[in-house]
């Protein structure tokens, strides 16, 4: 039952993407966001988690309003995967300043890691990914079945190779021979699945990030480099490194390049969160992992 509501509320929007486009979809949105978070205790207690460490001194009904500014963030990044997926010659207007300096590392031909986070409009300002002139692979999870669809499958066209995380190895063994050909192998790092990982600090309170990333990085002797994107308006974004790692190849005694590489990772999407508190959609209580 609770898919198939997600399903037609998902088709709903399509419809009006379709009618309407951007503006309109839009426009539905603020009363079914409204009506959703006044009415789902469940969101509340997946958020606030996140909310109480960002905003401390907030009290309940501030929290609530936060929760609706994220979720409604949300929305409006979902209808524009949308959007640009019924639109394939839609574009959003992008601002990479540091698209020079991501240059000059793939000229290096040792291939490099990007490491993503659940922030912005990540997947949608990933075309501007296309115009570098090397080889995209993203290690992830495609479920065929999800409701929610990425704006490639709906466009039925992908915009740079999947590694399946399920595959062989989780992926890892043809992450690392991208890598050796020079090529770019992004992922996720905010979230912990499985696997090894490692206790840092964040927003003051302890939680464990994943290690996969720099582990593949020091195999095959490339960067990391950590690459989060931020809505900025209905149809502008904007991309920036947020810090360089070289894992591997700082002399440091291998688990303790693991720590730092993921007090460094954490440092950089804690100073995101100060900037744009209600681009992180992470709707779990990851400090309890």
């Amino acid at each position: 039952m609770k898919k198939k509501l997600e399903w037609l509320g998902h088709l709903f929007f399509y419809v009006m993407l379709r009618i309407g486009g951007q503006p309109l979809a839009y426009l539905f949105l603020y009363p079914v966001i409204f009506v959703y978070v006044m009415g789902s205790r469940k969101i509340h207690q997946n958020a606030s988690p996140y909310f109480r460490k960002r905003f401390p001194e907030h009290g309940l009904l501030q929290l609530r309003l936060d929760v609706f500014k994220n979720v409604l963030s949300f929305g409006k990044v979902l209808v524009d995967r949308g959007w640009m997926g019924f639109n394939p010659d839609v574009e959003l207007d992008g601002k990479f300043d540091d698209s020079e300096k991501l240059r000059e590392i793939i000229r290096k031909k040792k291939g490099v890691v990007v490491l993503l986070a659940h922030v912005g409009n990540w997947q949608t300002s990933l075309v501007r990914l296309q115009a570098l002139d090397v080889d995209v692979h993203a290690l992830m999870e495609l479920d065929v079945e999800r409701v929610s669809k990425h704006f490639f499958e709906l466009r039925g066209e992908t915009p740079f190779h999947i590694i399946d995380v399920h595959g062989f190895m989780g992926g890892m063994i043809d992450a690392t021979t991208a890598l050796q050909k020079g090529g770019l192998v992004m992922m996720m790092a905010d979230r912990l699945y499985k696997g090894r990982s490692e206790e840092v600090e964040f927003l003051g309170h302890k939680v464990r990030f994943p290690v996969a990333a720099y582990h593949l990085a020091a195999t095959a002797g490339s960067p990391v480099v950590i690459l989060l994107s931020a809505k900025t308006g209905p149809k502008s974004y904007t991309m920036a490194l947020w810090d360089i790692l070289y894992p591997g190849q700082t002399g440091k005694d291998r688990d303790e390049e693991l720590r730092s590489c993921s007090h460094r990772f954490s440092a950089a999407l804690e100073r995101y969160v100060e900037q744009y508190p209600y681009q992180w959609y992470n709707f779990f209580d990851i400090w309890k992992q």
